[in-house]
């Protein structure tokens, strides 16, 4: 019968080893071993800034419902928790506010759900990612007017907002409502105390 090592008895066997090493030679290997990280890591994020954006789309999990009206009207979503992993592998934390103008589908807001939280585990930018979401909502509801804006958690004290509308001329619009242009407020979001979101 053929015995088989398992992870535990590896990591002692490895954890044994290193003991048993004088303290100069401990920390060569420690050393090493960070080196050898580190480049993996630098490898895996110049392999994720070289893919395309639609790597990173998840445009299949959004659902679209007819447009119940042909008469104008704004409708604003707020995910008020959006959660993916940063550039670092580590959480990255924000909102984000939709500002929609109906064509001929709208949301169905359930898929927004489940879309939203298909970012969880994803490793990307959130430039990148305030990209991605905007590029899938307009490909799959094909609005008048999009306006996102994806507000993040201070991170080392500072916090940042991104904000991409479609009705910039950058962005192919024709700046036919142009209420951007005297916007004021911080970030763009109507703030609220700790209590109300």
């Amino acid at each position: 019968m053929e015995f088989l090592v398992t992870g535990q008895e590896k990591f002692d066997e490895a954890l044994a080893t290193l003991r048993a090493l004088d303290p100069d030679q401990r920390k060569k290997a420690f050393a090493q071993i960070k080196r050898e990280r580190e480049e993996q890591d630098a490898k895996r994020k110049k392999e994720l800034d070289l893919k395309p954006n639609q790597h990173w789309s998840k445009a299949h999990l959004l659902h679209r419902i007819p447009n119940p009206t042909r008469e104008a009207y704004e409708q604003k979503v707020l995910i008020p928790e959006f959660t993916f992993l940063g550039v670092s592998n580590q959480p990255d934390f924000g909102e984000i506010l939709l500002t929609f103008y109906p064509g001929p589908w709208t949301i169905e807001l359930k898929s927004i759900k489940v879309y939203k939280d298909a970012y969880r585990d994803v490793e990307a930018s959130y430039e990148r990612l305030a990209n991605v979401i905007f590029t899938d909502i307009m490909q799959v509801y094909e609005p008048t007017r999009l306006r996102l804006m994806m507000r993040l958690r201070p991170r080392g004290g500072i916090a940042s907002c991104l904000t991409i509308d479609s009705d910039w001329s950058i962005r192919g619009g024709k700046e036919q409502f142009a209420d951007w242009k005297s916007n004021v407020d911080q970030f763009g979001f109507e703030t609220y105390g700790a209590a109300r979101v």
